[in-house]
């Protein structure tokens, strides 16, 4: 799923108002995208639980390797053990393990065992007493369980037992399409036979088999909350039926426990079937309305699905976990009002998974009701998140790929037939292109792709039925700037990417998340690639991803790739999942370790679509567990079996990046200093990095040291390769310097996961370079991005960082060395949010006021050297002239105009509101900003243009010019705003978030509201308090990680204890780590940049 998307004015990965919170950003001509990342991909992409205990037995030998001795943080199979049972002097007894709580299993083995040495005596007495207390158990129940019965009518656990295995699913829905709008439906689950209790993906047979050979009480599954079930039965092999004799329910697991009248063997039930109806309301989870006017201000109703992570459970009963897959076979009936069914046109639409079956179309009337009825083809075997469906009126436009082997529809309600065209030429291009790259056809007779109304996230994966926000989709020439289409052109290639990776193939359980979304999160670049070769999106990645990826890594709250499983189990934990480290990270170790197996060439855009040794391996895993669950051991090995590189072992090397959190800094030293005809010699050691400081590398502690592949330029030689896996240098890792001015530069084009610091001459060398141009755009951001963090972690002087970015100011577009498609954009991506994030950390300071006309003069001199405003005045700002990036690069200077009142933009932007429908949309957000800004009638235009808005692109960006206002009246007018219907709930964050980033009393005004409102605004965003969602808690990221004082700090404790059921306890320890970071940062920096500051003064 792709994340949530909003527009942020930060730069990029970073917040504009001066802290780095880790949420993902995009840029759009100056103005940034953030993406929520929540629970779900969409809205309920990230959830789910893991059961089944043993069946990772295996994995945890492949994740540890040699050092069976080490706690990695992996997979750990004692942990597993809970939901196991043993015999025990001919009873069935409890394993020691499950009396053991969570938090034994977070203990480091060696305790465990010291303990276990300690203890055996206890643990003898103890396991005594379970036998003589579970066989009185079992003798009170009556004996009608017997020795040989599994009782699961006390299941209490977050993960399913294996007792039962789906094998298909007959799902028929009745929807009433009016008041009340409700939902009626029937779901038979049919189980698998003795023959199918293998997957191939898990290998859990042992467990699987053990447990279907023992009788049981109960069956055990998962409904959502909204879910009123109605009556059960049970099928027997034999054809014999059985009712429930009593049914519990477990709210906080969302688990239905239905105890049969007798105890039976899992082989002997044939199918299950419940009967089941709840409201169909505005929650964005399950299976949901939403509402939306068209231009001539009528309400329409569309219905669609958000099933992941997990809330398949809340559009129908089912086994709601990846690993539990099955196919399925679904009958819909829409209930209409005959006048509106015969209609003339009538667009009503049902979509699914699949097509249509041969004639399943039909319509009957019931007086005045139409009775439409819907009967699709069965899915592939594939999980329950993957289900979706979608009803309402929509229009299309179809294409079709390899001669109509697969038909590609592109959909979106009626007033957006003309936008559907991009995203159509973009799926036609990319679909075969991925065929191709990973040698498997797509194995869907259909795809369409659908806009939604009211959609979380920015899009969802669902296998054959890709549902998407409308901004994420469509594409308005007239009001799409470069960065939306880039952005659409982006998430359709995301999505395109999971219906191999994840709906294929899916990863197990949700620790392995990044299986998913890492992968999908790199191979987009190469799908925008294809369909849009001259946006030179492999120059992007590091910019628009990476470098968000080593923010949000940098804390000591982050979590490993692989999660430890224990971590993944309820809702609110699989939905912290869905973030910078699941996306980003992993993102960024792919497309390491790719560079490093193919020789550096798929860093090239010419090489990206290359079968080189990865591409191989990922297509040999892919064919190898297709149609079943696989984990990320798995992933490795098929690489590591095309690897082909002497000395080399996929596993091993790339265990330190998936098993801890963090990351190495490189540090470059002198180990020979310059002297004479001695130009000096470099050598590069590295120590574990965190936003707060480094920690100490030793050779004894594995967990310190992290296998660095590294490629560095000189002056006069450019991809010079090697390999750091010690905590200091060796032969390989030394660098001669060959005459007085040449330098190194380290991480060239930043391939690599990792932060660099130099010593301070060559920091000097560095930004001589960077203000001649003669250091890429993309390297410049680079040494940007890492200054700035090392001033955060006290390795670097906030004078440094700022002499790197006025250099960077200086550059002139002519002198920039650089090739293809690319402008300085990536460079003044940072050289902005340094500016930004800088300015707004002073904002209390008493030389606040003269840095920021320092900035200004920069600004404006850097747009003088563009002749920016020049060539916009000669199109009447209509038009951008130049390529797709220099276009972003004129957006981004605009933008910083209008933010630092540079007089020629934001005289430009003033005039152009008038004609704003006319202006390039890459600068239109700012002028939008501009106007809102201006006062209370400017603030009420821009609402009116919001209010009358058809265009999703469009109304985001005058939505968040509402929010980002900076006057107390102002910013009261748009926090009121955010609980009225004039701000959906899927943009409440977002807007809430762009008023608290704007400036320091929008966020301290912001954080009031917050406190004041949280209760409400939780059931407006999630559509009522009966779900459990971290949905908000990002929200309160947004808000509070600015903070600087013990004040502000105490404030956000005591709110999270109130609030802690719907906030991580991850998310509430990042914010803290910000606010003691932000303090820190103003006691050493806050003088030093007032003296650069007026040492510098023009």
């Amino acid at each position: 799923m792709s994340k949530d998307v909003e527009l942020n004015e930060v730069n990029g990965h970073k917040n504009g108002s001066g802290n780095d919170d880790g949420e993902r950003r995009y840029s759009e001509g100056g103005e940034y995208v953030t993406v929520f990342t929540s629970g779900k991909e969409g809205a309920g992409h990230y959830n789910g639980s893991h059961a089944f205990g043993m069946d990772h037995e295996g994995d945890d030998t492949e994740y540890i390797l040699d050092d069976q001795d080490e706690d990695l943080g992996l997979l750990d199979w004692d942990q597993y053990a809970r939901i196991r049972r043993k015999r025990c002097c001919g009873l069935e007894c409890p394993d020691l393990a499950t009396l053991a709580p969570l938090w034994w299993y977070k203990l480091p083995k060696t305790r465990r065992r010291q303990f276990s040495v300690i203890l055996p005596s206890l643990a003898f007495v103890l396991l005594l007493a379970i036998i003589v207390s579970f066989t009185f158990s079992s003798k009170k129940e009556g004996g009608a369980a017997g020795s040989g019965v599994d009782s699961l009518c006390d299941w209490d656990s977050y993960v399913l037992p294996t007792h039962f295995k789906p094998l298909h699913y007959d799902v028929d829905i009745q929807v009433e399409w009016k008041d009340p709008y409700k939902v009626d439906g029937k779901v038979e689950v049919y189980f698998a036979p003795e023959n199918e209790y293998i997957d191939k993906g898990t290998e859990r047979m042992e467990t699987a088999v053990e447990d279907s050979n023992k009788l049981t009480r109960c069956l055990v599954l998962h409904a959502g909350a909204n879910l009123d079930v109605g009556a059960i039965g049970f099928v027997m092999t034999d054809g014999g039926k059985m009712g429930e004799k009593r049914r519990r329910y477990n709210e906080e697991k969302e688990q239905l426990v239905i105890e049969f009248e007798k105890p039976i063997s899992p082989r002997q039930l044939h199918h299950v079937t419940l009967t089941y109806s709840y409201p169909l309301v505005e929650s964005m989870r399950g299976f949901y309305r939403s509402n939306y006017k068209d231009s001539k201000n009528v309400t329409h109703m569309l219905a669609s699905t958000q099933m992941e992570a997990a809330d398949a459970r809340r559009a129908f009963p089912c086994f709601d976990q990846p690993n539990m897959k099955a196919d399925f076979d679904f009958t819909i009936r829409v209930l209409r009002p005959k006048a509106s069914a015969t209609r003339d046109p009538d667009d009503f639409q049902v979509l699914f998974n699949t097509p249509l079956r041969e004639g399943g179309y039909s319509r009957r009337y019931d007086g005045a009701v139409s009775v439409d009825e819907y009967v699709f083809e069965p899915t592939p075997t594939m999980s329950t998140y993957l289900v979706a469906f979608v009803m309402g009126d929509l229009v299309q436009l179809t294409d079709y790929v390899d001669n109509g082997r697969v038909t590609v529809s592109v959909w979106g309600t009626p007033e957006h037939a003309d936008d559907l065209s991009d995203a159509l030429n973009s799926c036609v291009k990319i679909l075969p292109a991925y065929e191709k790259l990973f040698g498997i056809p797509f194995p869907l007779k259909k795809l369409d792709l659908v806009a939604i109304p009211s959609f979380e996230a920015g899009a969802m994966e669902n296998w054959g039925l890709i549902t998407y926000r409308e901004s994420s989709l469509l594409v308005n020439k007239d009001d799409a700037s470069d960065f939306d289409i880039l952005w659409a052109t982006t998430t359709v290639a995301h999505e395109l990417a999971h219906m191999w990776f994840g709906n294929l193939v899916t990863m197990d359980w949700w620790n392995d998340l990044f299986l998913n979304e890492g992968f999908a999160e790199y191979i987009q670049y190469i799908g925008v690639s294809v369909a849009k070769p001259e946006y030179g999106a492999d120059e992007l990645f590091p910019v628009l991803t990476l470098q968000n990826a080593l923010v949000a890594d940098s804390y000591d709250s982050s979590h490993p790739l692989h999660v430890p499983y224990e971590e993944t189990l309820s809702s609110i934990e699989i939905d912290g999942l869905f973030d910078g480290i699941t996306y980003d990270k992993g993102a960024s170790v792919i497309r390491m370790l790719r560079s490093y197996m193919s020789g550096g060439k798929s860093m090239s855009s010419d090489h990206l679509l290359d079968r080189d040794p990865f591409i191989r391996g990922v297509s040999t895993y892919l064919n190898e567990y297709k149609y079943h669950n696989a984990n990320s051991s798995q992933f490795w090995h098929a690489l590591d079996k095309n690897a082909n590189i002497d000395d080399f072992n996929v596993l091993k090397s790339i265990k330190s990046w998936i098993s801890r959190p963090n990351y190495p800094l490189v540090r470059v030293s002198w180990k020979e200093m310059p002297d004479g005809n001695n130009y000096g010699t470099l050598g590069l050691s590295q120590v574990p990095f965190q936003k707060t400081g480094v920690q100490s590398c030793s050779s004894a502690d594995p967990n310190s040291v992290w296998w660095v592949p590294f490629a560095y330029n000189t002056k006069d030689k450019s991809g010079v390769v090697g390999v750091l896996d010690e905590c200091t240098s060796n032969g390989n890792s030394e660098v001669a310097l060959q005459s007085q001015d040449d330098f190194v530069l380290v991480n060239a084009g930043q391939s690599g996961f990792y932060r660099v610091n130099y010593p301070q001459d060559m920091w000097k060398r560095l930004e001589d370079k960077i203000a001649t141009g003669k250091i890429s755009s993309v390297d410049t951001s680079m040494l940007l991005d890492d200054a700035y963090a090392l001033v955060e972690a006290r390795e670097l002087s906030v004078s440094t960082l700022l002499d790197l970015a006025y250099a960077g100011s200086k550059r002139k577009y002519a002198n920039i060395v650089s090739g293809g498609s690319t402008s300085d954009y990536q460079a003044w991506f940072d050289i902005g949010y340094v500016f930004n994030a800088i300015e707004a950390k002073m904002e209390s300071s008493s030389c606040h006021d003269t840095y920021k006309s320092f900035v200004e003069a920069a600004v404006t001199k850097a747009i003088e050297d563009y002749n920016i405003v020049e060539s916009l005045t000669r199109t009447n700002a209509e038009s951008i002239e130049g390529d797709f990036q220099y276009r972003l690069l004129v957006g981004s200077l605009f933008s910083l105009g209008v933010r630092y009142g540079s007089s020629g933009v934001e005289q430009l932007a003033k005039s152009s509101f008038s004609n704003a429908a006319n202006v390039d949309a890459n600068i239109r957000f700012s002028v939008y900003k501009a106007r809102a800004r201006s006062g209370l009638e400017g603030y009420g235009e821009v609402l009116e243009k919001y209010n009358t808005a058809i265009d999703a692109d469009e109304k985001e960006k005058l939505l968040l010019a509402l929010g980002s206002v900076q006057s107390a009246d102002l910013i009261t007018r748009s926090l009121d705003l955010a609980m009225t219907p004039v701000v959906a709930s899927m943009d409440v964050r977002s807007f809430v978030a762009r008023i608290a980033g704007s400036s320091q009393l929008g966020r301290e005004m912001s954080w009031t509201y917050l406190q004041n409102n949280f209760d409400a605004l939780y059931e407006k965003v999630n559509g009522g308090t009966d779900v459990s969602s971290s949905r908000l808690a990002k929200l309160v990221s947004r808000v509070c990680s600015g903070f600087s004082s013990d004040e502000r700090l105490a404030q956000v404790k005591t709110f999270y204890e109130k609030y802690k059921k719907w906030i991580p306890v991850k998310t509430f320890h990042k914010i803290e780590e910000n606010i003691r970071t932000n303090k820190m940062w103003l006691e050493r920096n806050e003088k030093e940049v007032c003296t650069w500051e007026k040492e510098n003064r023009p």
